[in-house]
């Protein structure tokens, strides 16, 4: 089983509001990531949150197949909230699909591709990429598991840099892996992106 990872406990420091809660067409931010992930062949998501967290759940639904669990260490960084996901990960899970909680335009149909791409390949990290360049959502093997609870400051990136040869990278003609909400500035930019799309 391959476990999603929803990462979404961080302050938003450089947004100057919880980004999590912001509209997103009908719905806000994090719910929109929260359902496309529900949408997808993930049998089992864990939704971390953090700074925030009792708002942020007070605001969202989720489905049978997402459990919450709280970083209490989000001060810390991105790297806190990949190590509480892994930890709190049922013992049997073969596999970790990371997922950022700002990524409201990552579709069912790119996770279900990764997934794929994992179960078939004998590769035991898998990274989408868009014009030569990684994007999110990737995919972990358990037997990195030991590893991504070691990460410090450079997080998830430095087990990748220690297994290069040991990872598929998927092309995909989806510009948005590469796209997080960090700024106001880039809210807009989505939003106006995913206003055209649609």
């Amino acid at each position: 089983m391959i476990v999603g990872i929803i990462l979404s406990a961080g302050e938003s420091k450089r947004m100057g509001t919880p980004k999590q809660l912001l509209p997103w067409g009908k719905t806000i931010i994090l719910q929109q990531v929260i359902d496309n992930a529900a949408a997808s062949h993930l049998e089992q998501i864990l939704l971390v949150l953090g700074s925030h967290a009792g708002e942020i759940a007070g605001k969202i639904t989720i489905s049978p197949k997402i459990e919450i669990v709280v970083n209490h260490d989000f001060k810390e960084g991105m790297s806190s909230s990949v190590k509480c996901g892994i930890k709190n990960a049922p013992a049997g899970a073969d596999a970790f699909m990371l997922l950022l909680g700002d990524q409201p335009f990552i579709s069912p149909a790119i996770i279900n591709r990764l997934l794929d791409e994992y179960q078939t390949s004998k590769h035991g990290i898998v990274i989408p990429v868009y014009n030569g360049k990684h994007g999110h959502p990737v995919i972990f093997a358990a037997k990195y598991k030991q590893e991504l609870l070691a990460i410090a400051d450079q997080g998830a990136k430095a087990v990748v840099n220690n297994h290069l040869q040991d990872i598929l990278e998927v092309p995909l003609d989806a510009p948005e892996i590469l796209t997080d909400i960090d700024t106001p500035q880039d809210y807009q930019k989505a939003k106006a992106q995913a206003e055209g799309d649609s």
